[in-house]
């Protein structure tokens, strides 16, 4: 407080050191992890920023300084956020009031950078007032600095007060509570005021505007006195603060009588002159009396009472006018010049030094766009295969082409050799093998992973569960089963991906069952294929059986050419370069409405990228089911046209070939993506886990400060008073005295001290000593969205699969120990 003005300035608030990197890091690891080298030099930077913000000076760089990092704070909460659910960072800041001092709550500590933003932001105000008391108001420019950061100061408070101290579930410590950011908030408000107020008086402005300068300042100063006489804050400065404001009531009251006074008198309203003179004089006398020499206000008490002397006795030998009740007189105007200065946006020179990640909204909206667009191609691409495998079993129930090439019954068709050249080419059944083999390893490692990292998330738990049983309330801190909700229902998902996985390759596992004779007989060399088919008899066609032959044959090449188009189709689908465009356009809506309607935006771009492929799909299924119709009549009429009959082993054994190539081709790459989704999985879980054990680490970080906490307040409690003894205890023990004999002598001279019932005295409470290792960081995006039936196999069970991977194929586990599948025997 200023010595000789009274105005009022706030400390700043004292932080602690903290460390950005390691949890910062991590987390950009997880969720940008092609930015992490860049955003190494940024986190540097930020480092800086808090250092100079915390250690800051008082000028007004200082107050920039703070600015800068509030606003890069502000800045980066979208994009690297700070809390006990994603990234931990332990926050230390102490009371402005209580400094030095051994009141409770004068130190808070919070995960999260609501607190640190908070923290910033008062002491933005805290040194902006400090700047403004410093000031000599005497001169012109001091008068200007004093009002310009006393509204500084207004505005920063008030921004606490109303944008940030209500977002607070538990106030850290006692200045960040609303009473005391609302009367620190018109406390510089109305200081403000004064500083303008002498300004004018300075600069010799008319009655009629000092006085309502004054009369707004005295109304802020009534305010400041009302809020601030209901905060308790024991043992600071806060008392006489509040009658400082009580003096500066009076006192400005009194100045905005005096000079309505003084248009009285120019007026010739010598009764009006007279009563508002007592009415300044009443005031001024009260604030000499307040202050207490906080400022000097005797000078302008003697001017007033000087000028009611004269008034009073012009009045007596010349007016005689009579002198009215001043609560008949019209109050004084206003003139409420000062205002809360708002919050900078921008600066000169700053800039996010994150400002190439894309804010986790804008993030999340652009993964469930990639959710919505995966589930689009995953439905589109199902059903152009479930199609073509509806095709090719019904040309393999007419055993076609074969048929058309077997007329002879004796020479193997070139369709089915070529089949069996293909089956050798990608590896044959013990190909099929190798890929089974491997399989149940990934599965194993994944399982591995979940299972050590549910069992973290357990014991931390209830390690907090037995430190909260033991220490009572003394243990504050929020409750591990409240935060760890959403790292408890990831794993239960990451669970239920792989249960689904299980019941996926049985599916699989039965198929290969089912057809692995075929695909073995298909994978010997072409001697023995040839030999494994029966012979058969010759066939010969009439002349509408030949002509039913070309048809079949014209219809066969458009199956060719329609096979052709979906593969041209599934490839467009897989595309989807259009992850920049959508992002783009999510970044700008954001920055020009924190909140808008991603669905709605996702939908028009799908329709945009892939309706015309959704109708070529449902144009494609149209033309199979005509052609199949076609095919089928044609293959009516060949079968009636032949003239001798192919035996049925023959037959039997082409159409088996045929769905056993049909199963290869779809089991190869059931398993090929299979592996792949596994690969993918382990990624995503190793992150879960190194995201899960961050949040450990912090945990137990925050648990030791803790525990420090505690031992050091039972170190200095009073150990509980010695309970008196029973009535009879004492009369025994007068009893024994009276009858005892005198104890003799002793050489020793020493004399026990030890208290009774205080000897051996046991804490009240333990302190355990286990310990869990661990990191800290936030838990995992929710991944993989939506369930879907996996490719390949209709009713195979649905799965979960990260965005951006299709198609996935869950695989199937196989218990430890058993040994490589080599198929039926």
């Amino acid at each position: 407080m200023s010595s000789s003005t009274g105005m009022i300035s706030v400390d700043c608030k004292k932080g602690g050191a903290i460390d950005f990197t390691r949890p910062l890091i991590r987390f950009i690891r997880g969720a940008f992890p092609e930015k992490v080298e860049d955003m190494t030099v940024a986190i540097e930077d930020l480092s800086k920023m808090r250092e100079a913000a915390v250690s800051v000076e008082k000028s007004e760089k200082g107050v920039d300084s703070l600015l800068r990092y509030y606003l890069q704070l502000t800045a980066m909460e979208s994009k690297l956020p700070i809390n006990e659910n994603q990234i931990h960072v332990t926050f230390t800041w102490y009371d402005a009031f209580y400094k030095d001092s051994v009141f409770s709550g004068k130190r808070g500590s919070q995960n999260n950078s609501l607190f640190e933003r908070s923290a910033i932001l008062f002491n933005v105000g805290a040194l902006s007032s400090q700047i403004a008391a410093s000031q000599n108001i005497d001169t012109d420019d001091g008068l200007k600095l004093a009002a310009k950061y006393f509204q500084v100061a207004s505005g920063a408070f008030s921004h606490l007060r109303d944008k940030m101290a209500p977002l607070m579930q538990k106030i850290p410590t006692p200045d960040l509570s609303l009473e005391v950011l609302s009367s620190l908030t018109v406390l510089m408000q109305a200081q403000a005021q004064e500083c303008i107020y002498h300004k004018a008086v300075a600069d010799k402005m008319k009655e009629k505007v000092t006085c309502r300068l004054a009369s707004s300042a005295q109304d802020f100063y009534t305010e400041a006195y009302k809020t601030m006489s209901n905060v308790y804050l024991k043992g600071t400065n806060w008392d006489k603060w509040t009658a400082t404001c009580l003096a500066k009531q009076n006192y400005m009251n009194g100045l905005a009588e005096y000079y309505q006074s003084l248009n009285a008198k120019a007026a010739k309203a010598i009764g009006e002159e007279l009563s508002r003179l007592k009415e300044a004089d009443k005031h001024l006398s009260d604030a000499v009396k307040q202050s207490s020499g906080t400022f000097e206000c005797k000078d302008v008490q003697s001017r007033v009472n000087r000028a009611l002397v004269a008034a009073e006795k012009d009045n007596n030998f010349i007016y005689h006018e009579r002198i009215p009740n001043i609560k008949d007189l019209p109050s004084i105007g206003r003139a409420p010049v000062a205002k809360p200065t708002p919050l900078p946006t921008q600066l000169d020179g700053w800039s996010d030094v994150f400002a190439s990640l894309v804010p986790l909204n804008v993030q999340q909206a652009a993964t469930m766009y990639a959710s919505r667009k995966d589930h689009l191609i995953h439905l589109e691409v199902t059903r152009l295969r479930e199609a073509t495998q509806s095709l090719n079993s019904a040309l393999n129930q007419m055993n076609l082409p074969a048929a058309l090439e077997d007329l002879s019954g004796q020479e193997v068709p070139n369709s089915l050799l070529e089949k069996g050249n293909d089956v050798r080419s990608k590896g044959g059944v013990s190909d099929l093998r190798n890929m089974f083999d491997e399989l149940p390893q990934l599965l194993q490692r994944n399982e591995e992973i979940l299972r050590e990292t549910i069992k973290n998330i357990t014991d931390e738990e209830n390690n907090d569960k037995h430190l909260r049983s033991q220490f009572g309330d003394k243990w504050q801190r929020t409750k591990s089963e409240e935060i760890n909700k959403n790292m408890k229902e990831q794993s239960q998902k990451y669970q239920q991906i792989l249960d689904n996985a299980k019941n996926a390759d049985k599916i699989v596992r039965e198929k290969f069952e089912k057809n692995f004779q075929a695909i073995e007989i298909l994978s010997r060399s072409e001697g023995e294929l040839v030999n494994s088919i029966p012979a058969g008899g010759a066939q010969s066609l009439s002349q509408e059986g030949q002509k039913a032959v070309a048809t079949l044959k014209s219809f066969l090449d458009q199956v060719k050419l329609l096979k052709g188009e979906r593969e041209a189709l599934e490839d467009k689908f897989k595309a989807g370069g259009d992850t920049e465009e959508i992002i783009s356009k999510f970044s700008q809506l954001n920055v020009e409405n924190n909140l808008f309607n991603d669905e709605a935006i996702s939908t028009e771009q799908l329709e945009k990228v892939y309706g015309s492929l959704q109708a070529a799909v449902q144009d494609s299924i149209k033309s199979q089911d005509e052609l199949i119709a076609k095919i089928t009549c044609a293959n009516d009429e060949f079968v009636k046209s032949k003239s001798g009959t192919t035996s049925d082993p023959r037959s039997e054994m082409m159409t088996s070939l045929a769905n056993g190539y049909d199963a290869f081709v779809e089991l190869q790459s059931n398993l090929a993506e299979g592996s792949k989704f596994y690969n993918n999985l382990t990624k995503i879980l190793t992150t879960f886990q190194s995201q899960v054990n961050d949040f450990i680490f912090a945990r137990n970080t925050e648990k030791n400060d803790l525990m420090k906490t505690v031992q050091v307040n039972s170190a200095k409690a009073t150990p509980p008073a010695r309970p008196s003894p029973p009535a009879f205890h004492q009369q025994a023990a007068a009893s024994a005295t009276s009858s005892a004999p005198a104890p003799a002598p002793s050489s020793n001279t020493s004399t026990n001290t030890t208290t009774p019932g205080v000897q051996g005295y046991t804490p009240q409470y333990g302190y355990p000593t286990a310990q869990y290792g661990g990191y800290y960081t936030f838990p995992g995006p929710q991944y993989p969205p939506g369930q879907y039936n996996y490719p390949g196999y209709p009713g195979a069970p649905g799965g979960q699969y990260p965005p951006g991977q299709y198609p996935q194929y869950p695989p199937g586990q196989y218990p430890p120990g058993q040994p490589p599948y080599n198929g039926p025997k």
